[in-house]
C-alpha cells in the first residue's frame, strides 16, 4: 500500500509550525488511556474519553479544469510528525469519500487518509487543534479541513 511509505515513522525532529501555530512541545489531549493497579489490571481512566477523527486529502481541491493534482507525500509526512508529537498514538487508513463543491454545484469523490486519536481534550486543547486545524488547511491548500471531536465514553 503506498500511503504506508509515504507516512512512515520518521526520527528526525519534526518540522516546526509557522510562527503563532502550536508550540513543538505541546501534548494534546491526557495521552495516557489505561491506568495500571500495579498487578497488570487495568482500570478505566476516570475521564471520559473523545476520539479525534482528522481527515486529509491525497489530491487537491480541483483546478479550473477539474484537474486534482496528488498532495506531496512530505506534507503527510510533516503532519504524522506533528500528530507523533503531539499525541500518544493514533491510527490510520485510507477512506474514500465525497463532498459538494458549492462553486461548480457538483459533487467531489475524494481519496482521503483517516486519522483517529483518543483523549480527554480541554478547553485549551480545543483551542490548539483550532489552530492546527487552521494550519493543515494552509498546507494542504484546501477550502475545509474535515476535524471532529466523537464522544467516546470511558476508556475499556
Amino acid at each position: 500500500m503506498r500511503l504506508r511509505k509515504e507516512t512512515k515513522m520518521s526520527h528526525r525532529s519534526a518540522s516546526r509550525l509557522s510562527s503563532g501555530a502550536l508550540p513543538t512541545d505541546v501534548r494534546i489531549g491526557s495521552g495516557i488511556a489505561l491506568a495500571s493497579s500495579g498487578r497488570g489490571v487495568a482500570k478505566d481512566n476516570p475521564h471520559h474519553w473523545q476520539t479525534l477523527i482528522l481527515l486529509l486529502p491525497l489530491f487537491h481541491n480541483p483546478d479550473s479544469r477539474g484537474y486534482r493534482r496528488p498532495i506531496p507525500s512530505f506534507l503527510l509526512g510533516r503532519t504524522v510528525d506533528e500528530i507523533q508529537r503531539f499525541f500518544s498514538g493514533y491510527t490510520v487508513t485510507r477512506a474514500t469519500g465525497w463532498y459538494w463543491n458549492e462553486s461548480d454545484r457538483t459533487g467531489v469523490p475524494d481519496e482521503l487518509v483517516r486519522f483517529e486519536m483518543d483523549g480527554v481534550f480541554t478547553g485549551d486543547n480545543l483551542r490548539l487543534l483550532s489552530i492546527w486545524k487552521e494550519t493543515l488547511r494552509r498546507r494542504f491548500r484546501q477550502d475545509y479541513i474535515y476535524m471532529r471531536l466523537v464522544s467516546s465514553g470511558m476508556a475499556l
